[in-house]
């Protein structure tokens, strides 16, 4: 039976959203199981695969499908896909953790990938993850840019399968010169005038890195400076930085 009841924000409708019908999915770091359950109660997934590396959150979670009434979900205390077969998903969701810790897992999971989708929502270091993934035979066929209180989300479908590098506007702004890429700019400007009076040979490489970027984006989207600081949304929380 479809719940009628919204259990889902904006940022895992976002992710819900790039998921096919009838595709077996893994929910890895599933928290409190929401999008497995979500996936189950309106009938898009016939199985889902519930992991997490911590008991707390699997066990709220289990506690959620009773709550909502959602069958077929498999829990998996493990780390990353440690304790999955990849012939048990079609589909992998990784949402809501580092970039980092995302290409971890990936890197750690020998699995064939050719005719798998991953759903990615990286918190930060979205350029760093972009990157690996076109430099290990993946690319990506979709982004969705969303907003959730005081905070944007990138999420992207990817795919199997080497593409060119996007250039650095979109992997930093994304590939539409919307509020995101406004406020990505102005945290790049933030950043550059707090390396300016560094003589480390470090904050000098990523002073250079970012006025490339920069110099990349008002080239990409056709701004003028004057855009870079106006319209940007919410810029405090610098979670896609």
């Amino acid at each position: 039976m479809m719940m009628e009841r919204r259990i889902l924000g904006p940022r895992l409708e976002a992710v819900a959203s790039f998921i096919p019908t009838g595709t077996k999915v893994a929910d890895v770091g599933t928290d409190h199981g929401l999008l497995p359950i979500w996936l189950r109660l309106h009938g898009i997934s016939p199985a889902v695969i519930a992991s997490d590396i911590r008991s707390g959150p699997l066990e709220a979670a289990k506690r959620n499908a009773v709550k909502y009434g959602a069958d077929n979900i498999s829990f998996r205390l493990c780390p990353g896909l440690a304790g999955i077969q990849q012939n048990e998903a079609d589909l992998v969701v990784i949402a809501g953790m580092s970039g980092e810790t995302m290409i971890s897992i990936l890197n750690d999971a020998d699995w064939d990938w050719r005719q798998k989708l991953l759903i990615l929502q990286a918190n930060t270091k979205q350029p760093e993850l972009l990157t690996w993934l076109y430099s290990n035979h993946f690319h990506m066929t979709e982004e969705k840019i969303i907003q959730e209180n005081d905070r944007y989300y990138r999420v992207f479908c990817i795919a199997y399968g080497d593409a060119n590098l996007p250039r650095s506007a979109f992997l930093w702004g994304g590939f539409s010169a919307g509020p995101f890429a406004v406020r990505q700019a102005k945290l790049l400007r933030n950043a550059m005038a707090g390396l300016l009076s560094s003589s480390d040979p470090a904050d000098r490489l990523r002073l250079n890195e970012y006025q490339s970027v920069l110099e990349d984006m008002k080239d990409a989207y056709h701004w003028c400076d004057p855009e870079l600081f106006e319209g940007a949304g919410p810029a405090g929380n610098q979670n896609g930085f």
